[in-house]
């Protein structure tokens, strides 16, 4: 006995609903996750999440090592410390693009990250470490206001930022207060030390 079409016809529109939720699912699947978009570089120690659309032996998680390197799959290792989520995004969908997959859908976030400081010192009214967040930069204001700002004692002519590697500069408050050009603003780095010296009387 043939089916009633009426019978074919619900099955063929199931068929349909079905393709075209799998089809969303992907398109959904292949956009990057907020990790992607923070401003914050990958580090000795931190854990990533890893994720190719589709192969489930190509997602995982890594640690970074102390040498800043990661293992991966036909890959072998990558160097992915002081790099971006999105630059390892880049290196893992390259790599396994052509070779192993005709188009990879990849994303990499953090699992885990490693706390990362600036301290400031001298003349301000809360000196002290400065916890980085790993959404957005700070500079040298955004520094200064979470450290309570300068105190009365303070030189706001002598604000002194040493960073490893590089010769110390001195800024004014007023020229750091006035910039509202955000390209131009004078953003720190994990480690960088920053003191604001003593006004003379």
């Amino acid at each position: 006995m043939n089916p009633h079409p009426l019978a074919r016809l619900s099955k063929a529109a199931i068929l349909s609903v079905a393709f075209s939720l799998a089809t969303l699912a992907q398109s959904t699947d292949s956009s990057p996750s907020t990790g992607s978009t923070t401003s914050r570089k990958i580090q000795a120690n931190d854990i990533i999440a890893i994720r190719v659309v589709g192969e489930v032996d190509l997602s995982m998680e890594r640690r970074v090592g102390e040498d800043g390197m990661i293992t991966y799959p036909y890959l072998e290792a990558l160097k992915v410390s002081d790099k971006m989520p999105t630059e390892v995004e880049k290196m893992i969908r390259d790599g396994l693009k052509g070779d192993y997959l005709v188009n990879p859908q990849v994303t990499v976030d953090f699992k885990e990250y490693v706390k990362q400081f600036v301290n400031v010192s001298g003349m301000v009214n809360n000196p002290g470490r400065i916890e980085l967040p790993v959404d957005r930069r700070l500079d040298l204001m955004d520094v200064l206001s979470l450290a309570k700002d300068l105190s009365p004692k303070a030189n706001k002519n002598e604000i002194v930022l040493t960073r490893q590697g590089q010769p110390s500069k001195t800024y004014k408050y007023s020229d750091l207060q006035s910039n509202t050009d955000p390209e131009k603003r004078i953003y720190v780095e994990p480690g960088d030390q920053i003191k604001v010296g003593e006004r003379i009387f």
